[in-house]
């Protein structure tokens, strides 16, 4: 799994540490993340200098996405985490559930003879 930090800003190393190993316990919801990207950019447009946080991440089929903001970028980054964390394990459970009928099949299948 490749994760991307990227910022127009400097990330100090210990958030980079914080957020990698965030991004690291995902895999054990979703094995097949080939990358995660993480993009911050400054907000320009309020009042208050705000730092939006965008968390893609890269499977097989439909990409995850989640985005937002904070005037504290790793506020954001988690804000942003806890929303992309629970898209991965609602994928999973879909994944899941789409697959049950055919384990019951299976099993069926296997006891019977």
């Amino acid at each position: 799994m490749n994760i991307i930090i990227e910022a127009p800003f400097k990330i100090s190393e210990n958030d980079r540490e914080i957020i990698h190993s965030k991004l690291q316990y995902l895999s054990r919801y979703e094995s097949r993340i080939t990358q995660i990207n993480v993009f911050f950019k400054n907000d320009g447009g309020n009042l208050k200098s705000e730092v939006v946080c965008e968390i893609r991440i890269l499977v097989p089929g439909n990409d995850l996405f989640a985005e937002s903001s904070d005037p504290i970028a790793l506020k954001a980054f988690s804000r942003a985490y806890s929303a992309i964390k629970r898209r991965v394990k609602e994928r999973r459970k879909k994944l899941n559930d789409h697959q049950s009928p055919i384990r019951e099949i299976n099993e069926l299948v296997n006891n019977t003879y």
